[in-house]
């Protein structure tokens, strides 16, 4: 089965914020998204638009990266988690990942790359990267009906 896949150009948080938006007004329980980029590309950031779409208070989704995964309660469960420092497989099985899916939470990933061997399939996997200091690129990569839903929603952006 073929999944859609889209290129989005961001120039400023504003068109950003705009992606999240579009990202949380389209997500399903159970979605398993991967942020992968460097650091400074704005991983968080576009989760931190995400948790805006589905009611979670400004200011409230920050790097996980210390605590590994922050739950958030909005319209969903949002279960946010920094990969980069997770080193060995049993520490993504001590997270519950899958059972929390089952159970109809949001789970994001920023650093994805470094555990897709751990997870699941994603349901999409967004590449950024940034082209210019203000500019970023997100390739949107389905894997899903969940994640086509996405791409779809973002790629009919004005």
């Amino acid at each position: 089965m073929s999944h859609l896949s889209c290129i989005v150009e961001s120039g400023s948080l504003s068109d950003t914020a705009d992606l999240g938006q579009r990202i949380g007004e389209a997500l399903q329980p159970g979605t398993l998204i991967g942020l992968v980029g460097t650091l400074g590309t704005g991983k968080t950031n576009l989760t931190q638009s995400i948790g805006r779409a589905i009611g979670i208070a400004d200011g409230y989704v920050v790097s996980p990266t210390f605590t590994i995964c922050v739950p958030h309660q909005g319209r969903l469960l949002l279960l946010h988690l920094d990969a980069y420092r997770i080193n060995q497989p049993e520490e993504v099985d001590e997270l519950a990942l899958d059972e929390q899916l089952e159970d109809g939470a949001v789970v994001i990933v920023e650093w994805s790359d470094r555990i897709e061997q751990y997870l699941r399939p994603l349901d999409l996997r967004i590449d950024i990267t940034a082209p210019t200091e203000h500019t970023r690129e997100l390739k949107f990569t389905s894997q899903s009906a969940k994640g086509d839903a996405i791409v779809a929603a973002v790629s009919s952006a004005p």
